[in-house]
């Protein structure tokens, strides 16, 4: 201890990332919120207790926003905020500077405002009405898009026949962490800052005032916030993911969820020292990478949504990861700190075969040949460590999953080959369009003896299910024997969709992730609906889908797909939205790029759908609007520029652009 006092090394201690009025409870059928116009609305009842917490992004801050009422409507909130270029000691995963500001209240003629809600709405902005007699405040909160701070935008009107006299009480202030529990003996300034103190308001009238909760290292000049200006450009990111990847569906909620979960996935990118990175958030995860969240469930999206941002964020992941590529050892699992440090704690959890199927559907999505080039070597390499882990059993050793060993993950696991086979199979379409056509059919080959592998050792029957077991040590039935449905094995469809949809593992709003349990992730319901759709299971699979979107989108736990219940508090980790959205176009679209130029559409609409479409899809490195309705037996499609192509239902068809 000494010894670390000497040298600053001291860790500091974590903080909570969410109030204890805000904790999640297992969501329930109930609706909560609903929909008006772009909002979510929740409108304060009498004698009832709220709580539930939002996550908002920006390059150089996230903020955590647990925000509710007591049973006599007494507004609660907290504002965690996470600063991820703000290292702390030891400088790894969780080091980011973070802290909780109580915030900014008011006092009217000396006496403290005692404020009630009336309503919470969640636009991507959260905003907040209350009120205390004659006295109205509006706050909407977000994370500035570019600058280190949550900004509070707060509008007070006077209900009264009186002038108000208003204090801003300042409950922050400035506050310099010590010497010792920064990384390098670095210091920060965290503080809350009132753009005015005092002011008067006429009766009628409105004050806007501007609070700002910052985080900036001790030496740096003042950061010039301009609220407004902060304001338009989320406003304007906003209004531009509403115009990429815009799935219509016959149904309100879905298409709505769709239209959140391109904010989440998309505003989660931090501009760091070694670039652009998406991360996780949920409290602890920033300025870092994986080789799940990012290189295999978010980056291939950002190859065909059209957003510039996460585009180059994906080039950059990749390229980041290149350096820790080798065909003679496991891919580690983690980039952290902004580049400084790594993370692999989990052994190999399969990570190049994750990096291996999302750079490879990254760079197909894509359509731009210099791209494949940049990339090939690491796909290479990751595809030949993978092969060189198929055992006597064809099928892929690796020592965890990526729940890293939560669940029994054994020593092969259904996920780690099934993502190893549609790696090699995605690498030999890049073979194929650079010309190098007997490599490519190497890849193709081991490939298909993957796919033999899973056949002949992980199909069985279980629980009483003709499927696939997770690895030989699981007796019971796993979320996540949805697998091959997603890389396109459908030899046990129908006995996988029956477990599946059985009440050992559905739950009322998705999958539990073993069962008789009551933990659920939900990436393995994200991936199950993605695959469901695939295999034809389009009616059973809106049924669930249905449900999932309308307790993320409108139950007691808004507006996005979380990581995990009972961990991490149901947290609205960023890729998972984006998991959400590839239901959609992989699913049931069944989009596959196959070249620089074409790709497969196996479309699966449930029956009660007459049409589903995605407008403004940047794919092959073109804009197209897709666009499918039902006649009969037959889909009739349109793909930018070539109409009325005529398929079967539950075949697909090959565009070429």
């Amino acid at each position: 201890m000494l010894s670390g006092l000497l040298h600053g090394n001291i860790k500091r201690p974590r903080i909570p990332f969410f109030a204890s009025f805000a904790k999640i409870p297992k969501a329930k059928s109930e609706t909560y919120h609903f929909l008006e116009g772009k909002n979510i609305v929740y409108s304060a009842k009498d004698n009832q207790e709220y709580g539930n917490h939002v996550e908002m992004s920006g390059f150089y801050a996230s903020s955590i926003i647990s925000y509710g009422h007591d049973r006599e409507g007494n507004f609660k909130i907290m504002r965690h905020v996470v600063f991820p270029t703000l290292r702390m000691y030891p400088n790894n995963t969780h080091s980011s500077q973070d802290h909780n500001f109580r915030g900014a209240t008011f006092a009217v003629g000396g006496q403290k405002l005692s404020e009630k809600v009336k309503k919470f709405i969640f636009s991507g902005i959260l905003t907040i009405e209350t009120y205390d007699k004659n006295v109205y405040i509006k706050r909407e909160i977000f994370t500035a898009p570019d600058a280190p701070c949550l900004t509070e935008k707060i509008t007070m009107t006077n209900g009264s026949s009186q002038t108000l006299t208003v204090q801003c009480i300042n409950n922050d202030g400035q506050h310099v962490t010590p010497k010792i529990f920064g990384h390098e003996r670095k210091q920060y300034k965290l503080c809350c800052t009132v753009s005015e103190s005092g002011f008067t308001i006429e009766s009628g009238e409105s004050k806007t005032i501007f609070a700002y909760y910052c985080g900036t290292n001790l030496n740096a000049s003042d950061l010039n916030l301009d609220g407004e200006k902060q304001l338009k450009m989320r406003l304007e990111l906003i209004a531009d993911l509403d115009k990429k990847m815009v799935v219509k569906t016959p149904d309100d909620t879905i298409n709505s969820m769709c239209r959140f979960a391109k904010i989440r996935a998309c505003e989660s990118i931090y501009k760091t020292k070694n670039g652009l990175m998406h991360s996780p958030g949920g409290g602890g995860y920033y300025a870092a990478l994986w080789t799940n969240d990012q290189c295999e469930y978010i980056n291939p999206l950002f190859g065909y949504l059209g957003y510039k941002t996460g585009f180059e964020q994906s080039v950059n992941c990749y390229n980041l990861y290149k350096k820790y590529i080798s065909p003679d050892q496991a891919l580690i699992t983690s980039i952290v700190a902004e580049g400084d440090g790594i993370w692999h704690g989990a052994k190999d959890r399969g990570d190049s075969a994750m990096y291996a199927y999302g750079a490879s559907r990254f760079v197909l999505a894509s359509g731009d040949k210099k791209l494949a080039d940049k990339f090939t070597d690491a796909i290479k390499d990751c595809a030949d460590f993978t092969i060189s882990q198929i055992n006597e059993n064809n099928v892929v050793a690796s020592d965890s999953d990526e729940l890293e060993n939560r669940f029994e993950s054994g020593k092969a696991n259904l996920t780690t080959s099934c993502i190893a086979y549609d790696a090699l199979l995605n690498f030999s379409y890049i073979l194929e369009e650079k010309g190098r056509t007997s490599e490519a059919e190497y890849y193709r080959n081991k490939a298909q003896i993957i796919r033999d592998g899973i056949k002949n050792y992980f199909e069985e029957n279980v629980e009483g299910y003709d499927t696939y077991r997770y690895c030989s040590e699981e007796k019971r039935l796993r979320s996540w024997i949805c697998m091959p449905l997603t890389v396109g094995i459908f030899d046990r469809a129908k006995g996988t969709a029956d477990a599946l949809f059985s009440d050992k593992l559905r739950m009322e709003e998705g999958l539990v992730t073993r069962s008789g349990e009551k933990t659920f992730w939900d990436r393995s319901t994200l991936y199950a609906l993605r695959g469901l759709f695939s295999c034809g299971e389009a009616d059973r699979s809106l049924e669930l889908l249905n449900a999932y979107s309308k307790a993320r989108l409108l139950g007691n736990h808004i507006p996005y797909a979380v990581e995990a219940y009972p961990e991490g508090n149901q947290a609205q980790l960023s890729a998972e939205s984006g998991l959400y959205l590839r239901i959609f176009s992989e699913g049931i679209l069944g989009i596959r790029p196959i070249g620089f130029n074409k790709f497969i559409l196996k479309p699966s609409l449930p029956s009660s759908w007459d049409f589903t479409e995605i407008d403004s899809l940047t794919l092959c490195g073109k804009e197209i609007d897709i666009k499918v309705k039902r006649n009969s037996d037959n889909y009739i499609m349109s793909v930018s520029g070539k109409e009325d192509i005529i398929i079967k239902s539950g075949e697909e068809t090959e565009i070429a652009l």
